[in-house]
């Protein structure tokens, strides 16, 4: 977790491994899809929907952001539907990092690639780094704190950095991070910022959907693979399995009405 009195130690972090994650950047630049500069997260999506098997369903376990593994010959990736959309979009570009750079490694059975919370490990905090990195356009950001700076001149610094938001759709400490990463705002008003509550204090023109779970379903390959397996397999084999995949399905689904039921 984010907080004051490991900031100055997030920012050194960061400052010592900027230039391997600029390199990380330049690799993905040169496969020369537009999207990756114009659209960092739809690229994020495509790429991932193109060479993985990418999962969505929600998860009610607010540690958890979502996964990489390796199964029989194939890669998956979990993404959790049940957090705020501003920490699902994050961890797209988190596992895309795990996916894309530590692919070998995610077929030792051994490592562990579901989000863990803790500050000192490298191993989650090199994808957050490049999650703020690749989603933050560094000329972006300061032409739109430089506007909010004279267009609101009367807001207080997280009442700016909560517009900010809307710009990005990422989470507001990555923000407030990379805000001070770039010099724009000092460390003490980084920290100060730190404590805003800004969950409670979401101005009215913004959309507060960035702030809520999609709580999407999506079970990507499955009918491709029930394509594939007909006459592989004996049909009576075949509808059974398709049996248990739609009861899985519908059972997700009926989590997913009652998540939503509970929240109002």
């Amino acid at each position: 977790m984010i907080a004051k009195d490991n900031l100055e130690m997030i920012l050194e972090h960061n400052k010592t491994h900027l230039p391997k994650m600029k390199r990380a950047m330049d690799r993905i630049y040169s496969l020369g899809d537009p999207l990756a500069h114009v659209k960092p997260l739809d690229f994020i999506k495509t790429y991932l929907y193109e060479h993985a098997n990418v999962l969505q369903f929600p998860i009610q376990h607010a540690d958890y952001g979502g996964l990489v593994y390796y199964y029989n010959g194939d890669y998956y990736v979990h993404i959790n539907t049940a957090q705020p959309r501003i920490y699902e979009n994050f961890m797209w570009a988190h596992e895309f990092y795990h996916f894309f750079f530590d692919k070998e490694k995610i077929k030792n059975p051994d490592q562990n690639f579901i989000m863990i919370d803790h500050i000192y490990d490298e191993k989650e905090r090199l994808p957050n780094l490049f999650a703020a990195e690749f989603l933050i356009n560094d000329f972006v950001l300061e032409r739109s704190f430089r506007f909010l700076e004279t267009a609101h001149m009367k807001q207080s610094l997280p009442q700016k950095i909560m517009r900010l938001i809307s710009v990005f759709q990422i989470p507001y400490k990555a923000l407030v991070v990379k805000l001070a990463q770039n010099e724009l705002i000092t460390i003490n008003e980084a920290k100060d910022a730190l404590d805003y509550d800004y969950r409670n204090r979401i101005p009215h023109d913004i959309d507060k959907s960035l702030f809520e779970p999609s709580y999407t379903i999506n079970i990507s390959g499955f009918d491709e693979l029930y394509e594939k397996a007909k006459g592989l397999m004996y049909e009576e084999d075949l509808q059974s399995i398709k049996k248990f995949y739609d009861k899985l399905y519908e059972q997700v689904l009926a989590s997913v009405h009652d998540q939503r039921g509970t929240k109002g």
